[in-house]
């Protein structure tokens, strides 16, 4: 534009703005106030922009033991306790049962060793003595059978083994024990000493775990009428007996494993009930079936202390003489039968049920537990010392892991010696 046409054109240039109507509005952001941010002592100007170094755990000052110490040692306590509780468990439900399936091996070597022995030492015995005489003439004679089976019984004592039951109905098949006290019982079902074996005339009676130590009696409820009882003894007879009824008795009816019928062969099993429980004793009944398997009058074991008390001993009377009437020579004419040792059943008072016994019964189990519970603590401590010696906390348990479990397994076997046998 020329300096002459000053003046002539009021026209404002289309980019010409003077509010700035075109321009956006900028939003407003809410800041707050400033004072905090200029306070030294929430934001120093100087901080250092370095990252945090952690505190090694064997560095850090000590804990001031007040209240809130004691209440985080508490519930630390009470979490390791709740962990060996349940450690517990876990062995009263697998542990006892690795212990019981071990003892049942051995008792399977056991057995057939004592079977071996009978089978090498039995020799035929004569049923027949004919005296040697020099005559010219001799009545005839007749020689009557002798018995059958003339082994002597086997002499054991509590925890041999004396007999294999099967409940093929529940698919059981377990060693039996002499015995019924808490250390036989956890090898497998027990005999009462104080009642025939199976096959004798009487009443045999067993009694099992129905928890615990493979638990051989867990499923004894399902037996019904007419159900197979095999039980096989050391000379090796088979004595099938058939449930003949259930029932449930109180823990001190120890009448049910009497015998109140000796012309009859039977067998009562006994258990607790209900399960983890001794309120109550579940109790089977069976009897020998005579079809099958035939009653013995020669058991295959014998326990030595009872040997003067249960057993007597039979002869046949003394020969007769006869006269041969063709000659004036007088001729023995005799029948001669081996002494034979039969079992009398007599009325003796039944052995205690171990499944009576409650919490603490086993007293001599306390030291053992205090040992073991000492020695835990030892390895404890042993492990906290190599921890420290190395700064490492790792170290230490990796170290420790094996031998507590160990010292623990013991400790928790002395521990379960003073529980209720049923639990």
């Amino acid at each position: 534009m020329a300096d002459d046409d000053f003046g002539t054109n009021l026209e404002p240039p289309e980019d010409y703005d003077p509010f700035g109507i075109s321009k956006p509005i900028p939003r407003v952001e809410p800041t707050g106030p400033i004072e905090p941010l200029l306070d030294a002592a929430i934001h120093p100007v100087d901080a250092s922009t370095e990252p945090h170094v952690k505190i090694p755990y064997w560095d850090r000052p000590k804990q001031p033991r007040d209240w809130y110490w004691f209440l985080g040692r508490l519930g630390s306590g009470l979490i390791i306790l709740g962990l060996l509780m349940f450690l517990f468990v876990g062995y009263q439900l697998w542990g006892t049962g690795i212990e019981e399936a071990q003892s049942q091996n051995r008792l399977e070597d056991t057995f057939a060793e004592l079977v071996a022995s009978v089978d090498s030492s039995a020799e035929p015995s004569p049923d027949t003595t004919i005296p040697d005489v020099s005559t010219t003439s001799v009545a005839p004679t007749t020689a009557e059978p002798g018995p059958t089976d003339t082994r002597e019984p086997i002499a054991i004592v509590e925890g041999d083994p004396v007999a294999i039951i099967e409940l093929p109905t529940i698919g059981v098949k377990k060693f039996v024990v002499a015995g019924v006290q808490t250390a036989d019982l956890k090898k497998g079902p027990g005999h009462y000493p104080d009642t025939p074996f199976p096959g004798e005339l009487g009443n045999a009676a067993i009694a099992g775990h129905r928890t615990t130590y493979g638990e051989p009696f867990r499923q004894l409820d399902e037996l019904e009428l007419g159900d197979v009882i095999e039980v096989t003894d050391l000379f090796g007879r088979e004595f099938v007996y058939r449930v003949t009824g259930t029932q449930i008795v109180g823990p001190s009816d120890s009448w049910v494993v009497a015998t109140t019928d000796p012309t009859r062969a039977v067998l009562t099993l006994t258990t607790c009930h209900p399960e983890f429980s001794a309120r109550q004793r579940l109790i089977v009944s069976a009897e020998l079936d005579t079809s099958i398997s035939t009653p013995v009058d020669r058991p295959a074991a014998v326990y030595p202390s009872k040997d003067s008390s249960t057993l007597v001993t039979t002869t046949i009377p003394e020969p007769t003489s006869t006269v041969s009437p063709a000659s004036s020579t007088t001729i023995a004419d005799t029948t001669l039968a081996p002494t034979t040792t039969v079992p009398i059943i007599t009325d003796i008072e039944v052995e205690a049920d171990v499944f009576e016994n409650g919490w603490f019964s086993d007293g001599a189990a306390w030291p053992h537990v205090l040992v073991w519970i000492a020695l835990e603590l030892l390895v404890v401590w042993g492990a906290w010392r190599v921890a420290k010696r190395f700064r490492n906390r790792l170290i230490g348990a990796a170290v420790g892991f094996v031998p507590f479990l160990v010292v623990l397994y013991f400790v928790f076997q002395n521990v379960n010696r003073l529980l209720p046998p049923n639990l």
